[in-house]
């Protein structure tokens, strides 16, 4: 039941993100004209440029999730990579919300800002669910006390 609503959440934010980018004002419509940003114009198209970035750090986060869960790379390894993931994401939403300040795209619309700021969000969410997953793994393989002993 927890797998069903966590994908039902990441989804519905998907869609309500790639809502709010696809709707700036006019100004923010020029915006996107002039910088050349076709692939948010429309519904579909910022629908599937958010749920291609959302899936590529979905994906990632995973791998790096099983790896440690297989023990191919050490537990501690999983928590930095996952940590430096969130802390980049981070810094993409201050570097966001900076940006969101300047004179230009603070005139684009209270849509696209809020669609602007739900996408690190999002990603933030993903990569910290991550390394909660990665945090709270238990060892496959436990060490044996007879060899603790030794």
């Amino acid at each position: 039941m927890k797998r069903i609503i966590w994908w039902i959440v990441l989804v519905v934010l998907t869609i309500i993100d790639a809502y709010l980018i696809a709707k700036p004002n006019l100004l923010g419509k020029l915006g996107f004209i002039i910088y050349k940003y076709h692939y948010l114009r429309t519904f579909p198209r910022a629908l599937l440029t958010v749920a291609i970035v959302v899936a590529v750090v979905w994906i990632i986060t995973q791998v790096i999730v099983w790896l440690g869960y297989q023990e191919i790379i050490v537990k501690r390894t999983a928590k930095i990579i996952l940590s430096v993931l969130l802390l980049l994401f981070i810094f993409i939403g201050v570097k966001t919300a900076l940006d969101f300040q300047s004179w230009s795209y603070s005139h684009s619309g209270h849509k696209l800002k809020y669609g602007a700021y739900l996408l690190p969000l999002i990603l933030i969410f993903v990569s910290g669910s991550g390394l909660v997953k990665v945090i709270r793994q238990t060892p496959r393989f436990p060490e044996s006390p007879i060899n603790k002993a030794l």
